[in-house]
């Protein structure tokens, strides 16, 4: 589930979540300029293994760092699990080797949960003074080919040189596919060796800039130059050894691990009944097992890198309370099944992935969910997502294929993409002015997407501040802005729209000089500040998701006045998107009306000069006022 800000308090994150709204990026995260790779070279090589594990890839690494200005540091992180292995590390400082730095081993945590084989092996690499070459040499096994998917040219710091080496025996049957070349200075070169019996894929690139961490990005798959490494199958002495052929290959496997697990039948239906006690509805005891799992178990995102594909038996999750994706649409599934429903586990890659499922790789999924095949229609339940309703989906999974257990076969689907709509934000004003003040009844509901990041931050609230959270919301910390009488909806049940009504007293809402009154009619002026520093940001930006933001406000003209004139409306259509501001008079009611519409969450470098035109108009709208003027 995507989260991109802390939950310091409801008021100061639900600008931005209500907005989705591109931000000034920071300067490109981790890099130290002073440091680059002077020079690296990967080599691959796959090798025959011992009767557990058939073929193994051999890793042998050479990094040599040069520090070109400040004496500095950079952190050395390796990552690791069950299906590989650190073989050797050796340190060389400016030129001598240094057996005192001493690397960390431990395992990855999620806060104060270790769950995963996953483990980081790391130190800190010194470089004493300008001028400094480090070098550091990695030697790893990966014990599974399946597990060796990807192979990326852009490293943490910039590169001078760097050359990729994939050493594949005549009896290996792989696929190496270039992705991201182009634009890149990258030559290649093949090799067969027949005394060897081996043919050598070697890949130099130079010049290459550092990765950079930008949020709000395309994944490093759509980006970086990278390979990937697809294992088809190895004719070994011992016979056949089949690895990802075709996709039936590969959900073969995902099935052999799902069938490893022991799943307690007794504890799941005795919970699925006490979830579901005096429920009758046969899609509200679904709902109600969707949102029980959404709320007791913790979302612990162990999705990328970690090699353990077999989902935790649903009893553990549902003991220990937390669990990852795999851990929760396996309990999910599972307390549907003991419910008598046709729940099946899914496999999907999130749109932070550029494959999908004609590529016959681990790399092209990162995520597991639950699918309900109720009725003919299948209905996708991902538990991660803590706050999102039964029938909606999130931006990340939409469009996305989707491959559903079926037996001993499979079924290839895609999550259904919803429209703006599904995440709609809707607040009307019903006000009348009185001198300064304007009072009246004002409800906003969000919907979908939006709808969540709200439930989100204000269950990171302590019980006991959530009003007081929720009242400095909607005041957006004015003083002046006094509500009372508030009705509330949807805070508990992520099934309905999330909805306050209230009654508005707004002081000084309006400034008097003379005969005029002077009136703004927007009080929360979405994506106000949503300009892009097109100097600081390199890639493209993705919205978290699609959405439209409706704002009504009708302000009763009191007697003796009239509009002066009316305020310029505005009318931006673009493809992804569009901004519309109106006002109206109908007797002496003053209308405004705004819809900003999110149509594509893709916008791309090409279009950020565009936007920031766009958003400059929007920006000269919200300031204008509409002048009241004394008959």
């Amino acid at each position: 589930m995507r989260r991109t800000l802390p939950a310091l308090s409801l008021a100061l994150t639900l600008s931005f979540a209500v907005s989705k709204a591109p931000l000034a990026s920071p300067a490109p995260s981790g890099e130290d300029s002073n440091i680059v790779i002077s020079s690296k070279t990967d080599r691959y090589s796959f090798e025959e293994g011992e009767k557990d594990h058939p073929v193994i890839v051999r890793q042998e690494s050479k990094t040599q760092y040069y520090c070109s200005e400040l004496r500095s540091s950079i952190a050395w992180v390796e990552t690791y699990d069950n299906q590989s292995r650190i073989d050797g590390v050796k340190v060389y400082v400016n030129g001598s080797r240094d057996k005192s730095i001493q690397p960390k081993d431990e395992y990855y945590s999620s806060g104060d949960i270790f769950y995963s084989d996953a483990r980081v092996y790391y130190f800190s690499l010194p470089f004493v003074k300008k001028g400094t070459s480090d070098e550091v040499d990695l030697e790893k096994t990966t014990l599974d080919p399946r597990y060796f998917t990807t192979v990326y040219f852009t490293e943490e710091q910039p590169i001078r040189q760097k050359t990729v080496e994939i050493v594949v025996p005549k009896w290996m049957h792989v696929d190496i596919k270039e992705m991201n070349f182009a634009g890149n200075r990258i030559i290649k070169a093949h090799q067969s060796d027949d005394k060897k019996g081996v043919d050598i894929y070697t890949y130099t690139i130079s010049n290459l800039a550092a990765f950079i961490k930008e949020r709000n990005s395309p994944g490093p798959t759509y980006i970086y130059p990278h390979l990937l490494i697809l294992s088809k199958y190895a004719e070994l002495k011992t016979g056949r050894q089949q690895y990802f052929n075709e996709l039936k290959d590969q959900y073969a496997w995902y099935r052999s691990l799902v069938l490893q697990v022991n799943n307690d039948a007794a504890v799941m239906k005795a919970k699925a009944a006490e979830i579901t006690k005096g429920i009758t509805g046969d899609l509200d005891k679904v709902k109600a097992v969707y949102q029980w799992v959404q709320e007791n178990i913790r979302y612990i995102a162990f999705e990328n890198g970690m090699a353990g594909f077999r989902p935790e038996k649903a009893q553990d999750v549902l003991s220990k309370k937390y669990g990852d994706c795999k851990g929760m649409a396996n309990l999910t599934k599972n307390l549907l099944t003991a419910l008598g429903f046709d729940a099946r586990l899914c496999w999907i890659g999130t749109d932070h992935i550029a494959y999908d499922y004609s590529t016959p790789s681990m790399a092209v999924d990162n995520h597991m969910i639950c699918a309900l095949n109720y009725k003919g229609k299948i209905y996708f339940l991902d538990a991660t997502e803590s706050y999102i309703g039964f029938g909606q989906y999130a931006q990340r999974i939409q469009g996305r294929q989707v491959l559903i257990e079926n037996g001993d076969s499979y079924l290839l689907q895609r999550v259904p993409v919803t429209g703006c709509e599904q995440n709609e934000v809707h607040s009307k004003y019903d006000l009348q002015l009185n001198g300064s003040t304007l009072s009246g009844q004002v409800s906003h509901v969000w919907k979908g997407e939006n709808k969540e990041d709200l439930l989100f931050q204000a269950n990171a609230i302590h019980k006991n501040k959530l009003q007081e959270s929720i009242l400095e919301f909607l005041s957006r910390g004015n003083s002046n802005y006094v509500i009372s009488g508030v009705k509330q909806d949807g805070l508990e049940n992520r099934n309905t729209d999330l909805s306050f009504q209230y009654k508005l007293v707004y002081n000084n809402a309006a400034t008097v000089f003379d005969n005029d009154v002077y009136l703004d009619p927007d009080f929360r002026k979405e994506f106000g500040e949503a300009d892009i520093d097109t100097a600081s940001r390199h890639k493209d930006y993705l919205f978290d998701c699609k959405g439209d933001w409706i704002t009504e406000t009708n302000i009763m003209v009191p007697a003796g006045y009239k509009v002066q004139e009316l305020p310029t409306g505005l009318d931006v259509q673009r493809k992804g998107y569009s901004f519309s501001i109106s006002y109206k008079m109908e007797g002496s009611t003053l209308k405004y009306r705004k819809t900003i519409f999110i149509k594509d969450v893709h916008l791309p470098r090409s279009g950020f000069a565009q936007w920031n035109t766009d958003i400059a108009q929007l920006k000269k709208s919200y300031l204008q006022q509409i002048t009241l003027t004394h008959k």
